[in-house]
């Protein structure tokens, strides 16, 4: 009976290896692999494309963690007001940021806003320390990175320009796309004062007048180097000072001269000056003064 069951062993065996040498001639792959956890659970083998399929899911996947997260729904954050609040409190108390804009969109605003600002600051009007005057050419600094105008003039920047101003008692300043507006100050009109230096009347002598001055003339101005000064009369002018001027009679060249403008007259004589004023830029700032000189003998 033993000897039966070695000779159906034997038969196995050489069954078995015939089996395995058919496959190998046929090409098929005898390696073997572990189907069974040592679990005894069954083991999942997956091919090489379908490992490359699972990558590339996980690839695009989004893992967040839900212990430590919370997930908000995009339509609802846009739509639900108590959302909203509920989701800008959270990000206040932790001290965190999170913008539902994609992130392509967000960086096009953050770059216009950029522009702007930049836009704004090469447009900034800088004038320094600047007073504005009517009636007066005015010198006007530009501080700022851009062109402005003002009154019609352009200057350049980081450089001045002389602007003639008018009447206006505002005037508005442009650079680009932003203006600012000044006050102008009044110009105010020239006043003409007297001081009698000589002595004069009946009892002084013309030729005593004519080797002294007789009167200091003033002329007072905000800008009186823009002032026309003229004299008229038989007077000799100087200039002692800014809008300064001493008078000294000049009416007669000789005694004949005295006489003939005396006959018929009764002492004490007189002989009159007058000064004009004209503002060259203020047309309608003109004003006249007038004095006399008074004298009884030649």
């Amino acid at each position: 009976m033993k000897k039966s069951k070695d000779i159906k062993f034997l038969l196995y065996q050489v069954l078995y290896i015939f089996v395995v040498c058919v496959m190998a001639i046929k090409g098929a792959d005898l390696t073997l692999t572990q189907v069974i956890e040592d679990d005894g659970k069954p083991k999942v083998i997956l091919s090489p494309e379908q490992m490359d399929s699972i990558q590339k899911l996980l690839d695009k996947a989004i893992i967040v963690d839900t212990s430590r997260y919370s997930l908000v729904d995009k339509e609802l954050l846009k739509n639900d007001s108590k959302t909203q609040e509920l989701v800008r409190q959270t990000m206040l108390n932790n001290g965190s940021f999170v913008s539902n804009e994609p992130a392509v969109e967000k960086q096009v605003i953050e770059d216009k806003i950029e522009k702007v600002e930049q836009k704004i600051e090469k447009d900034e009007i800088i004038l320094g320390t600047v007073e504005l005057f009517q009636f007066h050419q005015n010198t006007v600094p530009n501080q700022g990175n851009s062109p402005i105008t003002i009154a019609g003039v352009t200057i350049q920047p980081h450089s001045t320009g002389k602007v003639t101003l008018g009447g206006e008692s505002v005037i508005t300043i442009t650079s680009g796309n932003v203006s600012k507006t000044v006050n102008v100050k009044e110009n105010k009109k020239p006043s003409i004062s007297f001081q009698r230096v000589s002595s004069m009347g009946e009892d002084v002598r013309v030729t005593s007048l004519q080797r002294s001055v007789g009167f200091r003339v003033t002329v007072t101005d905000d800008f009186p180097e823009q002032l026309n000064v003229q004299f008229s009369g038989g007077v000799t002018v100087k200039e002692v000072g800014i809008g300064v001027y001493d008078i000294t009679m000049n009416a007669f060249g000789s005694r004949s001269a005295y006489e003939s403008y005396t006959n018929n007259k009764e002492s004490p004589y007189n002989v009159g000056f007058t000064i004009t004023v004209t503002d060259r830029i203020a047309q309608n700032h003109k004003i006249t003064g007038q004095q006399t000189f008074t004298f009884g003998e030649w």
